[in-house]
């Protein structure tokens, strides 16, 4: 007992020092306890409340209430347009037409767009807007006192013609350098470019897509995350292009969240009105999801109807996340042609890396900026550095394996919502890593 004496005089020695460290750095340990009491608040959510973190928009109720968002092919240009969605600007599509049953279907058109154009009742006013317009459409009778005013040869000007007159407008669409549009006959043409006009004028939100090298490597966990970052700062918008993926609603807890999935837009061609207010929305996030056994077997997004729904995104969201499928459809070519930045989610195995050449292959000269994030398990088998230099993609991140990733999406907790993990540190720099607008760019991919 007496040799431990000495033992147990340091021991309580010590302690009593590092309580007199305590004592001295009371008031920082107190700071530290309170930021540490309100993380956890802010972490430890539960479901209940977490389904109540949405966003609200003058939306008509009774739309919402009477809707069946699983219904297949019904209509899909929503009427409710939230207020604080800027109007096109007048005078950005000049009509110049004296045909008055012409004008009409003209004007028709451009209410179903949503575009308010400038109609001039004299042609002769052409000349001081010619050069400001977004577009200009000349009725077919107004070809002859055009062609005689000299103006400057420009693109986006149209002789608008019916199936009787298309041989005349021929004839004035060589004198001035215009194209021919007959009506009724490509009115969804013209729609669609007068939809395209709508979104340079508005400018466009940025479009992140992400695809996996191969299965299981978290990709739509980064594609959730993605949005749960981006959803702090911006409007932000997740599509979910993969009709095998089981829904992305179930990995972000919302598949209970009402709201209109892919099979309310299987019949989505041209032009799409504003989708806020009409999709399920988590911790200020909208969804497009697949739905669970709504489609016919097979069924899939195409190309067409992906467009449409992301030239709608990019008119009403800052950020658009589309989760994409490793089978590269056209449908996916048409999102990586207009993305911004694709993100490629690759293992650190020599399986990773053959994986990922060939999607590089695949993805030649078809999408401009591409890079890697390196999925790396305990093990660290290969470094990231290798890893990108052998695939020969540009290294943006890594993301280690997360075992209560897993855990948290089976309970419906999204990843990303932490916003101290790795994952959210990641996404933040990925965001980071978007390249500014540029208008020249984004206006090349919205009207082709």
């Amino acid at each position: 007992m007496r040799q431990n004496c000495p033992r147990r005089a340091n021991r309580l020695l010590s302690s009593k020092i590092k309580f007199a460290q305590v004592d001295l750095r009371k008031d920082w340990f107190e700071a530290a306890l309170r930021r540490a009491l309100v993380h956890r608040c802010k972490v430890a959510r539960s479901v209940v409340h977490r389904f109540r973190l949405t966003r609200t928009y003058p939306v008509d109720i009774h739309t919402l209430l009477d809707m069946d968002p699983r219904t297949l092919g019904q209509p899909t240009i929503p009427a409710n347009v939230p207020a604080n969605v800027p109007a096109n600007v007048p005078g950005n599509v000049i009509v110049a037409i004296g045909d008055s049953e012409l004008l009409d279907q003209v004007l028709s058109i451009t209410a179903v767009v949503g575009v308010e154009p400038l109609v001039l009742g004299d042609v002769g006013l052409l000349r001081q807007h010619w050069a400001s317009a977004s577009m200009i459409l000349l009725g077919v009778d107004q070809g002859s006192r055009v062609s005689t005013m000299g103006l400057a040869r420009r693109t986006e000007v149209y002789i608008v013609a019916e199936e009787r007159n298309a041989n005349q407008a021929q004839h004035w669409s060589m004198q001035l350098g215009a194209a021919v549009v007959t009506v009724p006959a490509s009115a969804s043409w013209l729609s669609d470019a007068l939809a395209n006009v709508a979104v340079v004028g508005r400018g466009t939100g940025r479009l992140v897509c992400v695809l996996g090298g191969s299965g299981g490597v978290g990709a739509s966990t980064l594609a959730a995350a993605l949005a749960f970052v981006a959803a702090r700062t911006q409007r932000t918008m997740i599509i979910d292009a993969d009709h095998l993926s089981g829904g992305l609603d179930l990995l972000l807890g919302a598949e209970r969240t009402p709201g209109w999935r892919w099979p309310r837009l299987a019949t989505a061609r041209g032009h799409l009105g504003n989708l806020t207010g009409q999709l399920p929305s988590v911790d200020g996030i909208d969804v497009l999801s697949m739905a669970r056994g709504e489609a016919p077997p097979g069924w899939a997004p195409q190309a067409e109807q992906l467009k449409a729904v992301m030239l709608s995104a990019m008119r009403s969201y800052d950020i658009t996340v589309v989760d994409l499928s490793r089978t590269l459809s056209v449908a996916a070519w048409e999102a990586l042609r207009r993305a911004d930045l694709a993100i490629l989610v690759v293992r650190d195995d020599i399986r990773g890396i053959a994986a990922g050449r060939e999607v590089v292959r695949d993805l030649e000269g078809e999408c401009e900026r591409l890079g890697l994030v390196v999925r790396h398990g305990r093990s660290h088998l290969l470094e990231p550095k290798l890893v990108a230099g052998s695939i020969g993609l540009p290294l943006l991140g890594s993301l280690a394996e997360d075992p209560t990733l897993v855990l948290a999406a089976e309970r419906g907790d999204p990843p990303g919502r932490s916003a101290r993990s790795s994952l959210s540190r990641l996404c933040r720099q990925l965001i980071d890593a978007l390249p500014l607008e540029d208008p020249a760019r984004q206006k090349a991919l919205v009207s082709s």
